[in-house]
């Protein structure tokens, strides 16, 4: 497949559903779309359990995880929701968001809660534009991601995975 020429990528938690019934998957393509108003884009397979929650709910959370919760990003990849309740098998603490249904994770760095302004089917998967209504962080983002203390994932591709550097570079 030709699109994996562009990784690695960072890697996201996508939280759907509720704190009563959670869910939640891993998403490479998650890309910011507009500061003004504020606005990110995160692309679902057709066949995702997470993409059905979005379109009923109209809203999700992109998640910022860290190595630390590799095993649970893991599994949140490739265990399936609508089979099984993935917050049982996943070691993640799932919490009340201030602005959308979607549950938050109280694990991650940052949960950037969006509700859906906009769907676009693109081939096998489709593209949910979200408006950011409320961001919740972590001491890993000042004024910019503290890449020395904090190893943020980027999927290579399979099971495999690869972190930042704490080296910063200056043109």
């Amino acid at each position: 497949m030709d699109i994996y020429y562009l990784y690695p990528l960072r890697t996201f938690l996508i939280a759907a559903g509720s704190v009563e019934k959670p869910n939640a998957m891993t998403a490479d393509w998650v890309t910011p779309l507009s500061f003004n108003p504020p606005l990110l884009g995160v692309s679902i397979g057709h066949k995702r359990y997470t993409k059905k929650l979005i379109e009923e709910q109209k809203d999700f959370v992109v998640s910022v995880p860290t190595l630390e919760l590799l095993k649970d990003v893991w599994v949140a990849g490739t265990v399936s929701g609508a089979k099984v309740n993935k917050a049982e098998k996943m070691s993640l603490t799932f919490v009340e968001s201030k602005k959308v249904k979607a549950p938050s994770i109280k694990e991650c760095q940052a949960n950037i809660e969006c509700k859906v302004v906009n769907e676009v089917e693109v081939g096998d998967h489709t593209f949910f534009v979200g408006e950011i209504v409320n961001v919740s962080y972590g001491d890993a983002f000042k004024e910019k991601p503290d890449v020395k203390n904090y190893k943020f994932i980027m999927h290579l591709s399979g099971r495999d995975f690869t972190t930042n550097s704490s080296e910063v570079y200056n043109p």
